[in-house]
């Protein structure tokens, strides 16, 4: 079968949702979607047979890392090379902009897939959501709003965490981050921000008191009941949403093509989504 792999085309953006959303991707695909749209390191692929629109895929870049998601492919044509060609298309698209380690979330049914191409697994992540979150102001020792002044602060404890320079993520958000800073000592110990095209909110935080500490003030404020995502491996993050009662609800393996990052599970104590970590 013969499979045209490509920068999506502004009017074929609604009908790679619709596939994307029919593969089991989910409602909010088409939200996610929007990040890679506008970033000058990002961009959304689309593979067409025949004239037809049969699958999608996205990208992040990030300097020396970037990362696959939002990879789905229409029924008909599973198990006929599509993930496969879409996936090796984000690869050398990523190498493009200048990365050396592609990164992905991997679900059960799309983990032989990334295999096949190279991709090495490096540990499993699960989606949380808080089913019985607790009345009250959100409050907690040391935790205040985000500030403009922080961002420096931010950023380096966000790349100490992950690795990973994720400075395009927090530019493109045009001076409108929101969120949470916990201080100690005058010096920021974590931050839980907001983005505008995910679930979650990304934590990440000095040590375990500091991580847990924003998610319970995390779980207070009013709104939607809390989601969030976190490694299996940060299993201090894990033992307190269980006695808190969290439930998962979303699982997949975070899978690696090239050398590794710094990457430090144990400090991540929120993803912004299963795209981009």
């Amino acid at each position: 079968m013969t499979v045209e792999v490509r920068s999506a085309r502004p009017a074929e953006l609604t009908p790679i949702v619709d596939v994307l959303r029919s593969s089991g991707l989910g409602a909010n695909v088409g939200q996610l979607l929007r990040y890679p749209l506008a970033s000058p390191t990002g961009d959304v692929l689309v593979a067409v047979r025949d004239g037809e629109i049969v699958g999608g895929a996205a990208i992040a870049g990030f300097g020396r890392t970037g990362w696959i998601g939002a990879v789905g492919v229409a029924a008909h044509v599973r198990r006929r090379g599509v993930g496969r060609a879409l996936t090796e298309a984000c690869v050398a698209r990523l190498h493009e902009l200048g990365a050396l380690t592609t990164l992905l979330f991997a679900t059960a049914a799309g983990r032989p897939v990334y295999q096949r191409v190279g991709f090495e697994p490096e540990g499993a992540v699960h989606a949380w959501r808080d089913v019985a979150p607790p009345r009250g102001a959100p409050s907690g020792e040391g935790v205040r709003p985000l500030r403009d002044r922080d961002l420096a602060a931010v950023l380096a404890l966000d790349a100490a965490a992950t690795g990973e320079d994720r400075s395009p993520v927090f530019a493109q958000m045009n001076g409108a981050m929101t969120g949470l800073v916990i201080e100690r000592g005058g010096r920021i110990a974590g931050s839980a921000v907001r983005s505008p095209w995910g679930l979650g909110p990304s934590v990440v935080a000095t040590d375990r008191e500091a991580g847990v500490a924003l998610l319970s003030v995390l779980r207070r404020v009013p709104g939607a009941p809390l989601t969030v995502s976190l490694p299996d491996a940060n299993t201090g993050a894990v033992r307190a949403l269980r006695a808190w009662g969290f439930q998962p609800i979303n699982e997949a393996m975070r899978m690696r093509l090239g050398p590794p990052p710094a990457f430090e599970p144990e400090r991540v104590f929120g993803m912004y989504n299963l795209f981009w970590g």
